[in-house]
């Protein structure tokens, strides 16, 4: 995923990339992962919104796991894949087509399901809850199991964020926040549920420090 991020927060070992004040603030979800988020009405609903109805879930383009290539020909139409607006992020997604509308849901991110800790160091890995006390790492890494979505970056502060990750059915997604017009670059930050139950992981094994984001970004 993209480039190396440059803040340093309590946890020495992970350099994460500093955001100002966000204005995009997600409220928090429910614990229970079924529910969506409808980023129209600001409510969440299991299945199908009761104003604006089902969520849109973007396809990837079928390629078998095993290909050398795999990640970036699993690319949905209308994206590319090239160099990245963000200083030394090395590769990007880019909208190529038309506008994406609010609340597009784009996923899973996908790689290698795995409960070793050393995922985390992989720069490509997202770690997913499940329960209050357990956890795994779907780590894409690996071209031939992961998707697209491992070239996604992460927004630097809110003006340019505009996609938001978050976890559904123990899987991670990644869901419009705005609209995205054609030539803009995909960028993503967590949701606030996702980041408050990656926090308490870390204030379980680290003594009371908080990692939001298992996530180190580095060049590809």
């Amino acid at each position: 995923m993209g480039g190396a991020r440059t803040q340093e927060i309590e946890v020495k070992m992970y350099s994460l990339r500093e955001r100002r004040g966000r204005t995009y603030q997600e409220v928090s979800e429910p614990q229970d992962d079924d529910y969506l988020y409808c980023e129209k009405c600001q409510n969440f609903f299991i299945d199908s919104c009761a104003t604006h109805g089902p969520p849109t879930f973007v396809k990837d383009s079928v390629v078998d796991k095993g290909h050398p290539n795999r990640s970036a020909l699993t690319l949905p139409p209308g994206l590319r894949i090239r160099p990245s607006g963000i200083p030394g992020a090395g590769l990007g997604v880019w909208n190529e087509a038309s506008r994406l509308p609010l609340g597009l849901i784009f996923g899973p991110f996908e790689g290698h399901i795995t409960e070793n800790e050393e995922a985390a160091d992989s720069g490509y890995s997202w770690l997913i809850t499940k329960g209050r006390n357990g956890y795994e790492y779907v780590d894409g890494k690996d071209k031939t199991l992961a998707n697209w979505m491992r070239y996604v970056n992460c927004a630097r502060h809110d003006e340019e964020q505009n996609l938001v990750a978050f976890q559904y059915h123990r899987q991670i997604f990644y869901r419009t926040c705005q609209v995205i017009r054609p030539g803009c670059e995909l960028l993503v930050w967590y949701g606030n549920e996702y980041g408050r139950e990656l926090g308490i992981k870390w204030k379980q094994e680290l003594g009371g420090q908080h990692l939001m984001l298992q996530i180190i970004w580095t060049p590809d």
